[in-house]
């Protein structure tokens, strides 16, 4: 049977451990029941509390461990290494059962798992402790725990590097050494220091003055606290109605700035491209050959038809010569009723950004 260590209760409390060879007297020390349980009897994983809020870690654990554990009745050890918990499990009715041929032992006040009594944290090591009851394979990474198993007996080769796979390590040519470390008389974990309810049992009276005391002087620390963020929230609120009022204003100048834009633009959209006196110059310049002018149009603001007296006039030559400049598109000329004549009608385009910077400068 696997052992199971207790500290006495009453006289002169001792530890005990339960193992193959009987009861021995291991160190005097404890105050009530205390037992070390087998390796065997427990489960082992590590759980990451990096996003978990401290004071919401107990429930973490609470509610991971219900759902990791294999036992219906589940109790657990937790130790924490920085945001990483090592968690022990195992089923407190088996914990409790005595076997055959004892009837179950009364719940102590506390049970620790034996891994906390055998070695030291590592930085960086990987190893096979020979336990009393069996083998614990252990994967250390920056003093945390971060693999563990037990085998009933020294486990095979191939079983080991299973282990060292599921840690993330590379098979190994040979099991290590068992390592035979004694069952230690204290923990490797952070000293605890005795509980609220056994502090209460021994001081009754003075823990309850100064629970008294700490209750009023919260009361207290509430009320002004209180007191302050009403004080604050008043504040704030002035503050908010101010920017409101300020920002009201800021909105409707906002406003009235975009209408008299929108305004703006709708009287710049009825200007007309070009004026007649830059048309003139431009067509004047644009059109090849001989020719006369007969009649000058803009039948809208964009639209301008020319009539001209042209003898020899070549159609093609003019719209290309008005389209090429960019300024005219939707060119058409056409030989009126005197072969002489040539009618020509184009849309108006607007000079070009950069022109018309360029002839401001």
């Amino acid at each position: 049977m696997p052992l199971r260590t207790r500290f006495a209760r009453g006289f002169s409390p001792s530890r005990w451990l339960r193992g193959n060879d009987g009861l021995r007297q291991l160190s005097e020390g404890g105050n009530g029941q205390e037992w070390v349980l087998a390796r065997g009897f427990c489960a082992y994983t590590v759980l990451d509390g990096a996003a978990v809020p401290s004071r919401k870690r107990r429930g973490f654990v609470d509610m991971a461990v219900s759902r990791w554990s294999p036992f219906a009745d589940p109790q657990s050890h937790v130790e924490w290494a920085g945001d990483r918990a090592m968690v022990w499990a195992w089923s407190r009715a088996r914990a409790l059962d005595g076997g055959d041929e004892q009837a179950p032992a009364p719940a102590p006040r506390r049970i620790v798992p034996e891994s906390l009594f055998r070695g030291q944290p590592q930085a960086d090591a990987q190893e096979l402790v020979a336990l009393d009851a069996g083998h614990e394979g252990r994967v250390w990474r920056d003093n945390v725990l971060v693999s563990s198993h037990w085998w009933p007996d020294v486990p095979p080769l191939q079983d080991w590097n299973e282990f060292r796979r599921g840690a993330g390590l590379p098979p190994a040519d040979a099991l290590p050494e068992p390592m035979p470390y004694p069952l230690a008389d204290q923990a490797w974990s952070a000293a605890r220091g005795q509980g609220v309810a056994e502090s209460l049992g021994q001081y009754r009276q003075k823990a309850l003055l100064a629970v008294a005391a700490v209750a009023a002087a919260v009361l207290a620390a509430l009320l002004v606290g209180a007191l302050a963020l009403k004080v604050s929230i008043w504040q704030v609120d002035r503050q908010i109605a101010a920017r409101e009022q300020a920002l009201g204003r800021i909105i409707d100048a906002r406003d009235n700035a975009l209408q008299a834009r929108a305004a703006i633009d709708a009287e710049l959209a009825l200007r007309p491209p070009a004026g007649q006196i830059e048309l003139l110059a431009l067509v004047a310049g644009l059109i090849p050959g001989q020719w006369q002018m007969q009649e000058w149009k803009t039948l809208d603001a964009e639209t301008l038809q020319v009539t001209m007296k042209m003898p020899n006039g070549d159609p093609r030559a003019i719209v290309t010569a008005l389209e090429n400049s960019k300024r005219f598109t939707g060119v058409t000329a056409e030989i009126g009723r005197q072969r002489d004549i040539v009618v020509i009608k184009a849309r108006v385009l607007r000079a070009p950004v950069a022109a018309a910077a360029g002839g401001r400068r």
